[in-house]
């Protein structure tokens, strides 16, 4: 993993003065509402470029109770996707200066890394300690204990940037100085581009008989006439708060992809999303059998039809992504992967990756698996795939999937980006796959 990281440097070691100063933020009256409000003003994080491949990121958090001998936070864990450990009973945590109200610490990260970053205060019962001597070391344990103050994460009050909304809660964004550019992302996190109306959202009611559920998928379009239909898994997350629909929007006015039409489709909850999107044939049967043809009607409406089909998922999306394309290869010739779950359906790989990888490294029965022992065709496929070098295992899974599609006669492009299972990655990712699959000049 491409990715450095260091202990908190607590003040004693430091001297906060020089610290801040370092960084080129206020160092006298630290804690005051003057302070503050200057902290506020340059806003955070707090990036300085310690060489060529590293950059020091200083995260400061400010108590809304205020000093430690008013306030009952007993401890502020610092969550960054993908570099912190939240698996440890031993977790990265911010230092509090006493008699402030100032919590702060410092990581040392590669110049290149994008990702999420969010603060978890805990109160006295909730630390790792105490919970790990009233329980039980075990693996389980530890998780639950994480999930039980995962739910107090908050994003950073002082980044100016907009807030992300992911499977895990809500956070903020951490942009390194060599981070690749962001296509249409930069201009909507400075507020250039125009909300997207609701009136120009189709809401389809989606009752499937043959899956037993009922959701809401949606339809927007940036095309006025025959286009690529791209759907979108965990739709829910690719909305039009998300800033996405404004991205699509604006890069297909400033001909950086081709005019197309984006079904949006969610996931229901968490044990449905495992299921359908866990290479489930039923799932893509009833979209294509249900769901499809209510689309076509509503772009008959207006003089429009889908000319070919893209389809495009993250995480477990990404593999449900692939599984289309291979399954229903009359339908579906594109596809985007990002950080596909390609150690499917080996569930213990996700407990155990590094033993497991050492003894099989390629999982029995995987698409990857499938496509080598020439039990599915890829050469009809065009694909964009991706995964991040904070994935660890995940990486491994990704390469033997690009390989086998590639050696198979698939076209594939493959990227690996600085960063982690994150959503701030995948909707780069997104982006850079339209790019390749539909790009401006293939609607001349």
């Amino acid at each position: 993993m491409n990715v450095f990281v260091e202990e908190i440097e607590l003040i004693e070691s430091t001297g906060l003065p020089q610290l801040l100063c370092s960084f080129l933020l206020p160092k006298s009256q630290i804690g005051s509402s003057k302070w503050w409000k200057d902290v506020h003003a340059i806003g955070a994080p707090f990036i300085k470029v310690k060489n060529p491949q590293t950059s020091v990121v200083l995260f400061i958090w400010q108590d809304p109770h205020g000093t430690d001998e008013k306030s009952s936070i007993a401890s502020v864990l610092l969550d960054v996707n993908s570099i912190t450990d939240h698996h440890s009973w031993e977790p990265v945590c911010l230092h509090r200066i006493s008699g402030t109200d100032v919590w702060f610490g410092q990581l040392t990260v590669d110049s290149k890394w994008r990702g999420s970053y969010s603060f978890i205060p805990i109160e006295e019962n909730q630390l790792p300690d105490l919970v790990l001597q009233a329980g039980d070391s075990s693996r389980e344990a530890q998780r639950a204990w994480w999930m039980s103050v995962a739910g107090n994460q908050i994003p950073d009050p002082l980044n100016p940037l907009p807030v992300l909304s992911s499977g895990w809660g809500i956070s903020s964004p951490l942009h390194l100085p060599k981070a690749a550019t962001e296509l249409g992302w930069q201009e909507w996190d400075r507020g250039e581009l125009n909300a997207i109306s609701a009136s120009r959202v189709n809401s389809i009611d989606w009752s499937s008989k043959e899956l037993g559920n009922q959701r809401t998928a949606w339809l927007f379009s940036t095309a006025t006439s025959d286009a690529p239909l791209v759907i979108l898994l965990d739709g829910q997350k690719w909305g039009a708060p998300s800033g996405t629909l404004s991205v699509l929007q604006y890069l297909t006015d400033t001909s950086k992809i081709a005019p197309a039409h984006y079904l949006l489709v969610p996931s229901i909850d968490g044990l449905t999303r495992w299921k359908e999107l866990s290479c489930h044939h039923p799932f893509w049967q009833s979209l294509l059998d249900e769901l499809l043809p209510i689309v076509t009607s509503i772009l008959a409406k207006d003089d429009c039809s889908a000319t070919d089909f893209l389809v495009a998922g993250q995480s477990l999306g990404g593999l449900s992504a692939l599984y289309a394309g291979i399954t229903f290869s009359d339908v579906f010739s594109k596809v985007i992967s990002l950080s596909g779950s390609f150690w499917w359906p080996d569930k213990d790989r996700m407990v155990d990756p590094d033993n497991v990888i050492a003894s099989k490294p390629i999982p029995a029965d995987s698409l990857a698996e499938q496509i080598l022992n020439d039990r599915v065709s890829v050469s009809h496929l065009k694909v964009y795939q991706s995964v991040g070098t904070g994935e660890e295992d995940m990486c491994v899974y990704n390469e033997q999937t690009r390989q086998a599609i590639k050696g198979k006669g698939g076209c594939v492009r493959y990227e690996v980006f600085c960063g982690g299972h994150d959503w701030l990655s995948w909707r780069s990712g997104l982006i850079k796959g339209l790019l390749f699959l539909i790009p401006a000049d293939m609607a001349d």
